[in-house]
């Protein structure tokens, strides 16, 4: 039988950082959220100001608006 010996030995880790590329992605995420509501508040202004443009004034767009939903038209 032979004796084990236990020898030290130094070993260097290498820790890779990953904190920046989360913060990136939640940057990208949330540039690219703003940009689509961006899309949508301007296609609402554009909407309604068309809406405004094919009746007679904001007077008759919320009489045909309360008649669409009542059901009166």
């Amino acid at each position: 039988m032979s004796k084990s010996e236990l020898s030290k030995q130094n070993v260097k880790a290498t820790v890779h950082e990953a904190v920046n590329t989360d913060s990136e992605l939640y940057k990208v995420g949330a540039v690219l959220t703003a940009a689509f509501a961006g899309g949508v508040g301007v296609w609402g202004i554009i909407c309604l100001s068309s809406a405004f443009l094919s009746t007679d004034g904001p007077v008759a767009l919320a009489k045909s608006l309360f008649g669409a939903i009542t059901g009166s038209m």
